[in-house]
């Protein structure tokens, strides 16, 4: 079966031997570019050169089979095909047969050269390529009168020519091309392009070694097939290369484009673009049409400049990189994807306008990995949330900013270790005993040369990255335990907690057991709240500050006066103290209104059964005016600093009284 006898002669016409040609290995290779080709053309893959030439490997590759069946069966037959008709077919199949191989070729020097921006070496390859095609495709016309490659006798045998095997120096020439394109450029090829590189010879001479030694065998078409099955196993189906849902690169194919074009040294920009509130997205349309708008976005910003390829960084993140060649172009290159997001987002019969924050990073040769690049991008989108127009470009300044940021959390992270935190108090003074009654617990940091580190600056960093848990549990520790050595001396001590210790279930639980160990009632803590903690979920706190003044917590409202939802916060939360803020005090003693102003604040709150601190009393015109307003408690400088624990216990031990003399 399959097998079509027929006789072959050399050119001097003397028979080599009768043949039996066995097509089977070209059905089978046949069968094998069927199977990728429904399996390609399943997948939903955004459209790249790259891929339209693999596309093109396939079909030319399987024109090339069939073409070879017919030429085999119709040699068979000469009774029943004409000379002309042979010869044709034939001549067309040796010019099919280079062109496919030039085709894979074509898309090895695409594969090998991808993360290379000068394309001039794949311009002069397929250049070559396309020379070496035509000059064979003249030897073919040429043959046509010389039988240099085959021709058929007067009885209609096929006869060899002397250049009969001519194809295959082509095919070599495209190989030893190829290997020289990927010794030049060795540092920007990809692992799985090196394998492939490495394997080809191999394949070649095996089939090669194999055909001359089963000479009945048509294996091109098998060739052929082994070929295209490498390729689509090494870069067709590379799932875990590419994003799920919009068929783009993931981040760890940017992360791995990122590498190759450092270690070539190649210059490049990356924009990373960051949609805002894409939720309210889903929310109108859908959660499919979200999706539908986020695959477009994608394949929008993978062809939006010349050289561009868009990776999907995160949820709604996407970074595209792109080559740099001066700054003047790179500032283009972000302003037309900035101009894209302000227009609209069209799907189908709906649309919408999507916005985003950006930034970019640019790489001129610095001594970067692929990691701090990434880590530049996540650092400017973070900022670029706190600018008006949603854009941070990363600098010199940002960077200082990012290396100090990062030496703070070195800092914080050895300091919980080591316990080099240290709990300050300020303490509160309490206008109708005339005695120190509280103090607010305040947390303070040193750098490793001895220089104080701002709370502004580490206590957000401590709630981005999470380390706020441990500093309020050590907070809580120092001062439950300065409770219970001073319980006679002091009521209560104040401290802060943010939503993430909120949102733990178990605080309440882990309060009471510290709180216990010393002895402690829950009225001698006392937990202060910002209105931002406050606005980050008022329901949710709403229900965790009644659950916990139940338990007998009291809470105090801080920097009342700041926001314009505090009076509303005030209203409907149970707060036990309501802490005036300093903007208020400041012109307190010159400015009548703000007198007035204070004045009713504090009889409002009183009559709805709430107290007063004040905080930031630095004068005594101010204490006396706070005294005649009825203003329970005052907190600042006047007063005391925050101090270390030793000298606050000392203050609390003295007394105001005997301080002042």
């Amino acid at each position: 079966m399959f097998l079509f006898p027929y006789l072959v002669t050399d050119k001097r016409g003397e028979p080599n031997n009768m043949v039996m040609w066995s097509l089977a290995a070209e059905l089978l290779g046949l069968i094998i570019h069927i199977i990728l080709i429904l399996y390609y053309h399943e997948r939903r893959l955004v459209s790249n050169s790259r891929r339209k030439i693999y596309q093109v490997c396939l079909w030319i590759s399987v024109l090339t089979i069939l073409l070879n069946i017919v030429c085999v069966h119709m040699v068979t037959k000469p009774a029943v095909v004409s000379h002309g008709v042979n010869m044709l077919l034939n001549s067309l199949y040796f010019i099919l047969c280079v062109l496919t191989c030039s085709v894979m070729a074509v898309y090895m020097f695409a594969l090998t050269l991808e993360h290379v921006y000068d394309k001039r070496c794949l311009r002069i390859t397929g250049r070559i390529v396309l020379i070496l095609n035509i000059i064979f495709w003249g030897i073919v016309i040429w043959n046509l009168r010389s039988g240099v490659l085959f021709y058929f006798d007067e009885n209609q045998i096929y006869i060899r020519g002397p250049l009969n095997r001519i194809g295959y120096l082509v095919m070599a020439i495209e190989m030893l091309m190829l290997v020289l394109c990927y010794m030049r450029n060795r540092r920007s090829v990809s692992r799985p392009v090196v394998r492939l590189i490495r394997t080809m010879p191999v394949i070649a001479a095996i089939c090669i070694v194999f055909q001359h030694i089963y000479k009945d065998l048509q294996l091109n078409g098998m060739f052929m097939a082994i070929v295209n099955m490498v390729i689509f196993i090494s870069f067709q189906t590379r799932r875990s290369e590419v994003d799920s849902l919009t068929f783009i690169g993931n981040r760890n194919s940017f992360f791995e484009e990122l590498s190759l074009r450092i270690a070539s040294r190649q210059y490049f920009q990356v924009v990373l673009v960051c949609l805002k509130q894409f939720s309210l997205v889903n929310e109108k349309f859908s959660y499919k049409k979200g999706d539908e708008f986020l695959y477009n976005i994608a394949r929008e910003l993978d062809h939006i400049l010349p050289g561009a390829k868009a990776f999907r960084f995160g949820n709604v993140e996407f970074a595209v990189l792109l080559p740099y060649a001066t700054e003047e172009e790179s500032t283009g290159s972000l302003k037309r994807i900035q101009e894209r997001f302000e227009e609209r987002w069209e799907l189908g019969a709906v649309g919408s306008y999507i916005q985003a924050y950006f930034t970019d990073v640019m790489y001129r040769g610095q001594e970067w990995n692929a990691t701090q690049i990434i880590e530049y991008l996540e650092s400017g989108i973070h900022y670029a949330k706190k600018e008006p127009g949603g854009l941070r470009r990363f600098d010199i300044k940002l960077l200082e900013q990012l290396n100090r940021r990062k030496r703070i959390l070195d800092i914080m992270e050895t300091s919980i270790r080591q316990r080099r935190f240290k709990v300050w108090y300020q303490p509160v003074f309490n206008l109708k005993t005339n005695r120190f009654s509280s103090a607010e617990a305040l947390l303070r940091l040193r750098d490793y040369d001895g220089e104080p580190v701002s709370p502004s600056e580490f206590i957000p960093l401590a709630e981005e990255t999470g380390l706020i848990d441990d500093l309020s549990w050590i907070v809580l520790e120092e001062v439950c335990t300065l409770l219970g050595q001073m319980r006679d001396k002091i009521d209560s001590i104040s401290i802060n907690l943010s939503m993430q210790q909120f949102e733990d279930r178990s605080l309440c639980a882990r309060i009471h057991e510290c709180l216990n160990r010393c002895g402690l009632n829950p009225d001698q803590l006392k937990i202060e709240v910002t209105e931002r903690v406050l606005l980050q979920d008022m329901d949710y706190m709403k229900r965790m500050m009644e659950e916990m003044t139940g338990e007998g917590f009291g809470f105090y409202l801080d920097d009342f006066g700041t926001g314009y939802s505090n009076i509303s916060c005030a209203l409907s939360l149970p707060f036990e103290y309501i802490k005036l803020d300093r903007s208020l005090l400041v012109r307190l003693p010159g400015d009548s209104k703000v007198q007035v102003f204070v004045r009713s604040m504090v009889e409002t709150f009183h009559a709805m059964g709430q107290k007063i601190v004040a905080e930031g009393v630095e004068e005594e015109e101010q204490i006396e005016l706070l005294r005649q307003f009825g203003v329970d408690c005052v907190q600042g400088y006047y007063y005391g600093k925050p101090m270390p624990e030793d000298e606050f216990r000392a203050a609390v031990a003295k007394g105001w009284e005997e301080q002042r003399r």
